[in-house]
């Protein structure tokens, strides 16, 4: 009686090595090629020809793709010459590796042999990692505590000194007891609830993207990246043949729709808001949609807002209006993070630097003109 397509194994049918290990080996090396001719690409060439090197080779800048594949060669540096080493483990967990909380771990792999790495024994570097993260917290824990009890016995909580050369915390908090009428056990308790809000979001961030990076099916995280002589020809000849526009530093990565409650929710905490402090503390917990939050005030409640908000951010709002910048980001410090074309990197600036570095850079853009 023939074979049927049924009776047929998919080892015979594809003509495989039954060793599924095997594969998943041959899929990591090649990924590891992958992302270290990439790395090599982006730290070799201007940002233009890498542009459109990704262009020729069907790559899109910024995609997570991208940010994966550079993520793993940054991080593994070190195997650069012997990625062959690294062979045996699964893309998914060389990116676990590459979380500050793991990556230590890194450094301990250079201490096996070649051939001598294998999945489980990382996984298990990974457990007695987690483990000592877990010890340390919590002998942290026990030998700070900022819980006191009255001679009555109802608790409460006493902070230690705070000893600073510049002073930042006090002169800050002066500022806001002066100039906005609160209390400082109102402040600690607001600046304490912010931190702790963003402590658990980066948490939560942190977690959702080592669960999305585990899904990812790795034979579809790279482009192919077989090209001919003749495309790589092109693709070193880019002086030759650039016809892209400069963009900005601006990553184009999947970018999230904001979330219709997430702009209400915003937007009614800048209704309400009677001082910048309360603006700050709205914006940087929904930071994401601020725009959208904007867009969903009246001019007058807009008018309102601005009257609060203070020198400095009322001057780099008109710089990015009139295209100076493309955003600005204030620090918990009192620091400026301001975004500039053709830059990948923020510019910091102090508080008191604000107004004299917005003007030069109006002077600048006048003299460019």
């Amino acid at each position: 009686m023939p074979a049927t397509i049924t009776s047929i194994s998919y080892l015979q049918k594809h003509q495989l090595d039954p060793n599924p290990t095997a594969h998943i080996e041959t899929s990591s090396l090649k990924y590891l090629h992958a992302a270290f001719l990439l790395y090599e690409y982006k730290t070799t060439y201007s940002k233009k020809e890498y542009r459109t090197l990704l262009d020729t080779y069907g790559w899109d800048k910024g995609s997570s793709e991208e940010k994966r594949a550079l993520k793993i060669a940054e991080n593994f540096q070190q195997f650069l010459t012997c990625p062959q080493h690294l062979a045996a483990i699964p893309v998914t967990i060389l990116l676990r590796l590459c979380s500050l909380q793991y990556k230590p771990i890194i450094s301990q792999l250079q201490d096996y042999p070649i051939g001598g790495l294998t999945c489980k024994l990382v996984l298990e570097l990974i457990e007695e990692r987690k483990a000592l993260l877990k010890t340390q917290k919590q002998e942290q824990q026990k030998q700070i505590s900022i819980w006191r009890r009255t001679p009555k016995g109802d608790r409460y909580c006493q902070f230690p000194p705070q000893w600073e050369e510049d002073h930042q915390t006090g002169v800050l908090t002066q500022e806001l007891i002066d100039g906005y009428g609160l209390l400082p056990q109102q402040i600690l308790r607001e600046a304490i609830a912010d931190y702790h809000a963003k402590i658990k979001s980066q948490e939560k961030e942190q977690s959702q993207e080592e669960t999305a990076e585990s899904e990812v099916v790795e034979s579809s995280m790279l482009p192919q990246l077989k090209t001919s002589p003749t495309e790589s020809e092109k693709a070193i000849e880019v002086n030759s043949r650039l016809k892209h526009k400069e963009q900005t530093s601006t990553s184009n990565a999947t970018e999230q729709q904001p979330v219709g409650e997430e702009v209400l929710m915003l937007a009614e905490k800048l209704k309400s808001a009677t001082s910048y402090y309360q603006i700050r503390s709205a914006i940087y917990r929904h930071l994401a949609v601020k725009d959208e939050a904007w867009k969903q005030l009246s001019p007058e409640e807009q008018l309102r807002i601005e009257r609060l908000l203070p020198q400095e951010v009322l001057a780099l709002q008109t710089a990015r209006k009139a295209g100076l910048i493309i955003d600005y980001y204030e620090l918990e410090t009192g620091w400026f993070q301001v975004f500039i074309a053709g830059e990948d990197k923020p510019v910091s600036i102090s508080k008191s630097n604000v107004i004299s570095w917005v003007q030069e850079q109006e002077r600048l853009n006048c003299v460019t003109t």
